[in-house]
């Protein structure tokens, strides 16, 4: 269990890093980006997304709540939208993720 807290914790640790950083973070999208992925490339300042872009929170899909600060992020997209990707764990394209 160790080893589970351990990675946790630095994953955690990072995505809070990224999330306060003071200079400029710009996140390259291109392919699959889901779960540890995306806490990595969604908390920075600019995200850039390509036509190859898919995006997801996985977790979701098989009845585990979205982690990597996923609540923050999810809770702030247009309407309902946030809620489904959080709670289906349906995946998104590029075209998708620009609608955000």
């Amino acid at each position: 269990w160790r080893s589970g807290a351990n990675f946790f914790r630095t994953q955690y640790g990072l995505d809070y890093v990224i999330a306060t950083y003071k200079k400029i973070q710009v996140s390259f999208l291109d392919g699959i980006v889901m779960g540890g992925g995306a806490g990595v490339s969604i908390h920075g300042r600019f995200r850039i997304v390509t036509e190859n872009t898919v995006f997801a929170m996985p977790e979701a899909a098989i009845g585990i709540s979205p982690d990597v600060g996923a609540s923050y992020f999810l809770s702030r997209l247009p309407g309902f939208f946030g809620e489904y990707v959080g709670l289906t764990g349906a995946r998104l394209v590029g075209a998708e993720m620009l609608a955000c």
